[in-house]
């Protein structure tokens, strides 16, 4: 999303009524018209040991009240497919080498339906994938690597 309104240190006065109204629905129409991928990311996960897509993090906040301290390690990478939380290192992400297209059907523009016409869309990832997301209509269809049997 393209943020159109003014940094908070700015001297300008933040929008209202209907000049708020217009703002909004300019970004709206912006984001319809210009949807922007979802970034993925394809690490070998340590709970499965699969190539999976990992959209989603997690941070867990330790609070001491007594020293009025508050920690927070790095984030967690979530794996999709089992839930397991890993720490990030660096270089650890799967570079994308093959090409796929989807097969997925994106959310309809207005609704809360999918649409019948097929999003087939072409994204890279990596060919050891077990389960690919589609960045553009966020569909989950199996991977060039396929389920592996445990």
């Amino acid at each position: 999303m393209v943020a159109m309104v003014e940094p908070s240190g700015s001297e300008a006065p933040e929008p209202s009524g209907w000049a708020l109204v217009r703002m909004l629905a300019r970004e709206f129409v912006h984001e319809m018209r210009r949807p922007v991928p979802l970034s993925v990311r394809y690490l070998r996960c340590d709970g499965c040991g699969q190539v999976t897509p990992h959209r989603a993090d997690q941070r867990l906040y330790s609070i001491r009240s007594q020293e009025r301290e508050i920690t927070a390690p790095p984030p967690e990478a979530v794996c999709d497919e089992c839930g397991h939380a890993q720490l990030r290192t660096v270089g650890d992400e799967i570079p994308a080498d093959v090409t796929v297209t989807c097969s997925g059907h994106r959310h309809r523009r207005i609704g809360s339906k999918r649409s019948r016409r097929a999003c087939a869309r072409d994204f890279a990832v990596p060919a050891a994938a077990s389960s690919v997301v589609c960045p553009w209509c966020v569909t989950v269809q199996p991977g060039p690597g396929g389920p592996v049997n445990r």
